[in-house]
């Protein structure tokens, strides 16, 4: 029973990234990607906040706080992934800028599947992953249903709105299936966490990277608070296909669950503070 739970929660983590890498595509078109885009040096900020400040962030926190090595590479891994599907929808409840918020998710998927392969080896150098398979997993899994999605809103717009909802509820579903596998799984695991320096450091990069997008995020206050929500979610999709696909040990798995738990926690209810104040 636990092998095949455990095949369905591959599958799941791969239906639930797929689906939501085609909603983001078919939710854009390419002006709305490419016109907020034209702050050259905002945009290398944000990419320089998504990937390489936070990472470090994160590597810092797991030199500091003591952690398993399992815990501490699911911390890693998904402080590499930037472009949290969701960066958009909590940017929109915070007041924020949304247009600016899906152009940066965008970049920082395309520029995500490229740089997760090349770096994984230099922030967790312990770590033997087959780079040039998992490269291959991202453009298949990330950027082909995105750019299709893309395709779709530009040439078939009526269709790409017909399929819209069905491919949200679709991610939706797959989303919490994902979750309650993970839980089932690892639930023995789960409670060992409890009081243990995981839930502090996942809690802690969730802050601090929020923190450090609004003081990078430019002279604009709508700018400053998406720079920050897009900066302390992170991709949960990816993430959690890399560890599930190329990581034996389940506190991989576990860690990353964990830390978007604590992420949805955090960030759902700052956000929705920062807009009410903003109303």
């Amino acid at each position: 029973m636990h092998e095949f739970l455990t095949v369905v929660l591959k599958l799941s983590i791969i239906v639930f990234l797929v689906t939501a890498m085609l909603n983001v595509g078919i939710s854009l078109r390419v002006s709305e990607i490419l016109e907020p885009l034209r702050n050259l040096r905002l945009l290398i900020t944000s990419l320089g906040v998504s990937f390489i400040l936070v990472p470090l962030i994160a590597v810092v926190i797991t030199r500091i706080i003591p952690m398993e090595q399992p815990l501490r590479i699911g911390l890693v891994l998904l402080s590499m992934t930037a472009g949290a599907e969701a960066g958009p929808k909590v940017t929109g409840l915070a007041k924020g800028n949304i247009a600016f918020s899906a152009a940066l998710l965008s970049v920082q998927l395309v520029v995500t599947i490229i740089y997760v392969p090349l770096v994984l080896s230099v922030l967790l150098p312990e770590v033997d992953i087959n780079h040039g398979k998992l490269l291959i997993k991202l453009f298949a899994l990330v950027l082909l249903p995105m750019a299709l999605g893309l395709f779709l809103k530009s040439r078939h717009e009526i269709l790409a709105e017909r399929l819209g909802p069905a491919v949200d509820r679709t991610s939706t579903v797959f989303m919490f299936l994902m979750a309650v596998l993970i839980l089932i799984l690892n639930f023995a695991d789960i409670l060992r966490l409890v009081g243990s320096g995981a839930i502090f450091a996942g809690a802690i990069f969730v802050v601090i990277s929020f923190i450090a997008g609004y003081l990078l995020g430019g002279p604009g206050q709508d700018t400053r608070q998406t720079l920050a929500f897009m900066s302390g979610s992170r991709n949960a999709g990816i993430a959690l296909m890399i560890a599930s696909q190329g990581f034996e040990d389940p506190g991989v798995l576990l860690m990353i669950t964990l830390t978007v738990i604590l992420m949805l926690v955090i960030l759902l209810p700052t956000a929705y503070w920062v807009g009410r104040r903003a109303a």
